[in-house]
């Protein structure tokens, strides 16, 4: 497998993580709308707190997920070019 092709799949896995967090994010709003909307009166007093602190966590972990991934995928070319540099 020569470097350009590695690295290909390397973008390639990069792009399915960018959009699959993506994806988790969308639920995560969604839910946090559901929560909001689906509560009436007194209820959504309660209820949007709580909701807002379980979104804001989801979209740290989904932020921590993505710095995790950018540092892989850096990590991940920087090994194959410099295999191919070496070589």
């Amino acid at each position: 497998m020569d470097a350009k092709s590695s690295t290909a799949e390397i973008e390639c896995w990069f792009a399915g993580r960018v959009e699959e967090l993506a994806g988790l994010e969308r639920e995560a709003w969604d839910e946090y709308l559901t929560t909001i909307r689906g509560a009436h009166d007194g209820a959504y007093d309660q209820a949007e707190p709580l909701a807002w602190r379980r979104l804001r966590r989801q979209i740290a972990q989904l932020a921590h997920d993505r710095r995790r991934d950018e540092f892989e995928r850096d990590r991940r070319v920087a090994e194959t070019i410099g295999l191919r540099l070496a070589s």
